[in-house]
């Protein structure tokens, strides 16, 4: 008698010719990618040097090149500011939103799984929890942006960064 844990998906409806996961793994996969990703996410205005500081061991080489597959893959964009155009920062683009429910979910299982190395007190904790004014964009809307399709391509559904002047 074999033993099934928890809720397994039927095949696909529709032919996939390449495995979505892997494809995706393909891109947001290479070594430092999520990384940086977290924190031009988490961190408003992130700067070359916020991030290579964030990330101990990112040699400088790797992070120019990661920004700029980021940036040719429109997850992110550099942004130059005309009043300072010596502080370059980068931003999440609308596709580059849609990362924050992956990011989400690996931050829950670290909270969840990993708390004695991410937490002081060990105690598992949610994503609630730990971000309670801003569970909502932690969190999206994973759900509606799984089913809704627009004009041929994937509607967002991820809630965007409003800044405090609006």
């Amino acid at each position: 008698m074999s033993h099934r844990l928890g809720p397994y998906p039927s095949p696909p409806a529709v032919p996939v010719e390449a495995c979505p996961i892997a494809t995706t793994l393909g891109s947001l996969g290479r070594k430092w990618t999520l990384n940086i990703l977290r924190d031009v996410a988490f961190f408003p205005k992130a700067s070359f040097g916020l991030i290579r500081s964030r990330n101990p061991g990112l040699r400088q080489r790797t992070l120019s090149i990661r920004l700029r597959q980021l940036v040719s893959e429109d997850l992110i964009r550099r942004v130059v500011p005309e009043e300072d155009r010596r502080h370059p920062y980068y931003e999440l683009t609308e596709k580059g939103l849609e990362v924050w429910p992956i990011l989400t979910s690996l931050f829950q299982f670290g909270i969840r799984h990993h708390a004695d190395r991410v937490f002081a007190d060990g105690r598992p904790r949610s994503v609630v929890e730990v971000y309670p004014k801003d569970a909502g964009l932690m969190l999206g809307t994973l759900s509606a942006f799984a089913r809704t399709i627009e004009d041929g391509r994937v509607a967002s559904g991820v809630p965007r960064r409003v800044p405090a002047s609006e």
